[in-house]
């Protein structure tokens, strides 16, 4: 009996250990962050994360929250003691004045024009060839109600900060004056008081050649991403992003990347570096984590649908080895808060072991760059 006793202890020892180190190959690390609700009234506290899960409570506008992306646009808080979920459209990342880096495209970065003062009133010219982003308040850190188009005439007020004051579809709102030269005509002024439609519409916005791109590694620094087999993936989006951008800057196109070590840049800073250097193009780089460890392969997410999305799609589809899962218009927040056409990859899941032995090869790195390439330059 005893002898079986000790056998019994042995079976569950060996039992516990296999757990734990299968939590250890396939946990997936989500960094805690401070956030506000910003919409006109409150927002729904839902019990699983999905628009038709039971509501379980609300937010009001304005509440602070402590929360982490569990991806595709929710966010997980805690909420009178258990796990609650909210759309991630209507949070704002905080984000700490003393901690916060400066990146920027100096040797790019638009330059700022004095606008003509008619009564009080300034007329300036958009000058951002993708459009000029129109916000809630003087901060680009604020929310997007939309854009005016390139070449459109504004008329606005002088605000602080180089920011302009305008009227935007009957409501005050706030736009970047570098992005406007000057003018003393005030004839067919546009933007400020059209009834365009607020979403930014990238659709068919990615023409002609392609000579200047963004490349963001996703995560990075306090932000690990998820981890499996092994895999971080702040590690991995990096090595590929590299990759991508040794192709690129080989074939005669002009790259930045939003960070080139392992540190943290916030998701706005992310998608302000991309209008800021004037991009063609925005492209984030990620690698997924699931907890059905059966689930592999690449996809594509933009904002919109555009050409680059479906020519590296075709790139993908060739790919040997790698599975592509398919092409899925997301509202990612670095997608829908700039300008530039933009485009996410995953790149595989670091949770299923077929995937991570790929991201892992150089010559995986290598095929992948070589695909980006050919879809901008074909």
């Amino acid at each position: 009996m005893k002898r079986l006793k000790g056998k019994s202890f042995i079976v569950v020892a060996l039992l516990f250990s296999t757990f734990f180190f299968f939590l250890e190959s396939y946990a997936f690390a989500y960094t805690v962050q401070t956030g506000t609700v910003i919409t006109n009234t409150s927002l729904n506290v839902r019990e699983n994360p999905s628009n038709d899960a039971p509501v379980i409570g609300q937010l009001q506008s304005g509440a602070k929250i402590e929360y982490v992306d569990v991806g595709y646009d929710w966010v997980r808080i805690t909420y009178n003691g258990k796990a609650g979920y909210l759309n991630s459209l209507f949070i704002k990342e905080n984000r700490p004045t003393s901690q916060a880096t400066s990146h920027q495209a100096t040797s790019h970065q638009a330059t700022s024009h004095q606008a003509t003062a008619v009564s009080g009133v300034n007329v300036g010219k958009v000058t951002a060839k993708n459009g000029l982003i129109v916000r809630t308040q003087a901060s680009t850190d604020s929310a997007m109600l939309g854009k005016i188009d390139y070449g459109s005439k504004v008329e606005y007020r002088i605000s602080t900060g180089g920011w302009g004051q305008i009227t935007y579809n009957g409501q005050r709102a706030f736009i970047d004056t570098s992005y406007l030269s000057g003018s003393t005509s005030n004839e067919n002024i546009s933007g400020a008081t059209s009834n365009e439609n607020k979403s930014v519409d990238q659709q068919a916005a990615v023409t002609g050649t392609i000579s200047r791109v963004v490349i963001d590694p996703g995560h990075g620094g306090r932000d690990p991403g998820a981890r499996g087999n092994g895999l971080i993936e702040k590690n991995i989006t990096l090595l590929f992003a590299k990759q991508i951008k040794k192709s690129l800057q080989e074939n005669g196109i002009e790259v930045y990347l939003t960070r080139s070590s392992d540190e943290y840049v916030y998701l706005q800073e992310r998608a302000n570096i991309a209008d800021s250097f004037q991009a063609d193009l925005f492209l984030s780089i990620h690698a997924n984590g699931h907890e059905n460890s059966l689930i592999r392969g690449m996809e594509i997410h933009s904002f919109a649908l555009n050409n680059i999305a479906l020519k590296l799609e075709n790139q993908f589809r060739d790919l040997p080895n790698a599975v592509y899962r398919g092409h899925y218009e997301s509202n990612f927040y670095v997608l829908r808060n700039t300008s530039t056409p933009s485009l996410l990859i995953e790149l595989g899941y670091v949770s299923n072991q077929a995937d991570a032995a790929l991201l892992q090869s150089q010559q995986l790195q290598i095929q992948v760059g070589e695909a980006v390439r050919r879809a901008l330059q074909s």
